[in-house]
């Protein structure tokens, strides 16, 4: 493909040349530049790794050392450093060095008539999620950037990481090539290969295939037994068939599922690997393993979308300081709009379980009072400061790039389908945005909106404006109607409904308090804010065991005092109780769809032709 075979090149090329980095010579005949970590784990029970790195000074007075502050992938300052307790540097002879701190996540080290200097830091591990790092006395997972440290001005160097692993732990599991042959001993051809390879460390269970003329693994820590690996990797290679099928083109030699069954979620994608987190019982149930074999797909999708394929902003990473850009929207959106749909496309759902799941993401969207307060785009631009950290108004404020984003790609491949009679899709967006601006060019806003553009045949400068730059309410018709689909009603509730208030309340320890007001809500309109203790509702003392019974006895339009207490006083509102919106419908067909109807929603879903 167009763009592609130079940018494979370089790929293999730096594979292959990673296993001999550590030892090429620079031209004047020393040996090259590199740095060298070597991890001790013998605190590992109280969450402690021992790092020691190693730089080459001869000819320097000092150097300066960084730790990233946030780990791409994840848009937010998190201040790694925060986690060193102790820090020291000692010569080639293991005599001191004044090692002093310039920066919350930098420092100088006096490296005068030296050849080198070892930094050693003691790092606490205890944050279980996929940009954090956990360490205990049974197994270890860690992330790049909130691990190492290095030299300013040695990114561009071998980064060689030996692991002094513990008896009772296994193994190790990376994409990093090994280096040299050593055992746990990996070799990254610079610093943002190692910020981008993570690595589970302990007890760990298997499987392979090849597909696409490369190798993956599904590595699996954990899950007691309760998870059949070679099964789980059947399924995935399913899921990778219909990536490769979407984008034509295998950037990778080998690629790891590092699966870390730990009791929480969430995944990070990276160039040849994904570090995720599930439970031990998402195996044995379909909706839990469905919502894993989603969690596969869309980190996978990010192999070509955001690793490779990367908005113009973070072409070059800095690990230092937040990059602003408004296409995020593009990089996770279509991203979740892809992970599910591809798992259909896999045989692995049915057309039901995924007309039930896309439901799901558009009442998500429409339950959500932010939509209406901040655009798609705006939302992206935001994510720094915003969407890591939700407060008790962010439903009134805010809106999720992936949730909005997925329904926006929902949107726009069905616009793109209808308009060229399902001839062309977003599929083809994507691959024509990847052929024309992988690697290190990026792609801006106005560059992927003139390539759907010209995939859809037409201007969509409007489409656009109004999905993406605005706050206006969506229009679904049309895209519904491309496939035969409609909303469809649930049946009336037997059960009476309760009056809405739009509060949220919690009744921890006996005591109810509000914890969210959704905006134009009854309470909104009452003047009850978070934190408000309810005591009172028309003059009777409510419980918290008998929260929902109480409210259950009014009806919307029921007009009534609400005594609270607001940081000690006792003060009196009334409200008046409303109707909750409904949205208790799901996507289903229409009863008589037209042959191009049909057509158009085999072509999307890969409907198994009846025969």
């Amino acid at each position: 493909m167009k763009g592609f075979p130079e940018l494979m090149i370089n790929r293999i090329t730096f594979f292959l040349l990673s296993f001999s980095f550590a030892f090429a010579l620079a031209p004047n005949g020393t040996r090259a530049a590199q740095v060298k970590f070597e991890l001790d784990f013998d605190q590992a029970a109280n969450h402690y790794v021992t790092i020691q790195a190693t730089f080459q000074t001869e000819g320097k007075n000092e150097i300066e050392v960084f730790m990233p502050v946030w780990t791409p992938g994840s848009y937010l300052v998190r201040e790694y450093s925060r986690n060193i307790e102790t820090i020291v540097a000692k010569d080639q002879s293991g005599h001191s060095r004044i090692l002093r701190k310039t920066k919350k996540n930098r420092w100088t080290v006096d490296c005068q008539d030296s050849t080198s200097v070892t930094v050693s830091y003691k790092l606490y591990c205890r944050e279980m999620s996929v940009r954090t790092n956990w360490i205990e006395e049974d197994f270890g997972i860690l992330n790049g950037a909130p691990t190492f440290l290095t030299e300013i001005n040695s990114m561009d160097v071998p980064h060689i990481v030996k692991v002094n692993l513990p008896k009772k732990w296994k193994s190790v599991a990376t994409a990093l090539p090994q280096h040299n042959g050593q055992p746990y001993s990996f070799v990254a051809k610079d610093f943002d290969q190692l910020v981008d390879s993570p690595m589970l460390l302990g007890t760990l269970d298997s499987a392979a295939f090849e597909l696409g003329g490369a190798q993956h693994d599904l590595v699996n820590l954990g899950g007691d037994g309760l998870w059949d690996v070679k099964k789980a990797a059947e399924d995935v290679k399913k899921i990778v068939a219909e990536h490769q099928k979407i984008w034509q083109t295998v950037p990778y030699r080998r690629y790891r599922f590092l699966n870390a069954i730990v009791e929480t979620g969430g995944g990070l994608e990276h160039d040849n690997s994904t570090l995720m987190m599930t439970s031990r019982w998402s195996f044995g149930t379909r909706s839990r393993y469905q919502s894993w074999l989603g969690l596969v797909s869309h980190e996978f999708f990010h192999t070509w979308n955001i690793r490779r394929l990367r908005p113009i902003e973070l072409v070059n990473y800095d690990f230092e300081n937040e990059s602003y850009f408004r296409t995020l929207w593009i990089a996770e959106g279509v991203t979740s709009y892809y992970d599910d749909l591809l798992v259909k496309r896999a045989g692995l759902s049915s057309e039901k379980e995924y007309l039930s799941n896309l439901s799901k993401l558009i009442r998500s969207l429409q339950t959500t009072a932010g939509r209406l307060n901040q655009s798609l785009s705006d939302s992206s631009f935001d994510t720094w400061i915003k969407f890591y950290r939700p407060d008790e108004n962010s439903k009134n404020s805010q809106i999720s790039y992936y949730t909005k984003g997925a329904v926006a790609a929902f949107l726009l491949d069905a616009e793109i389908r209808n308009s060229t009679n399902s001839a062309r899709s977003l599929d083809d967006v994507m691959r024509q945005l990847y052929q024309q601006y992988a690697g290190p060019k990026g792609y801006s806003s106005s560059q992927f909106r003139k390539i759907a553009s010209e995939v859809a045949g037409k201007d969509l400068k409007n489409w656009f404006a109004t999905v993406i730059d605005s706050t206006k309410e969506l229009d679904f018709s049309t895209s519904l109607a491309t496939y035969g689909l409609e909303f469809k009603p649930a049946p009336p509730s037997k059960k009476p409904t309760p009056p809405w208030t739009g509060l949220g309340l919690s009744a921890e320890s006996g005591v109810i308090t509000v914890t969210s007001v959704i905006r134009n809500s009854p309470g909104y309109k009452s003047g009850i804010q978070v934190d408000d203790e309810v005591i009172s509702i028309d003059g009777y003392r409510i419980k918290s065991s008998d929260l929902g019974s109480r409210i259950g006895k009014y009806k919307a339009g029921d007009e009534k005092e609400v005594l609270l207490v607001r940081r000690g006083k006792i003060i009196s509102k009334m409200i008046k109780f409303g109707k909750k919106p409904s949205l208790t419908w799901t996507i289903a067909k229409i009863a008589k769809p037209t042959p191009a109807q049909t057509r158009n929603l085999n072509s999307w879903l890969a409907n198994p032709k009846k025969k």
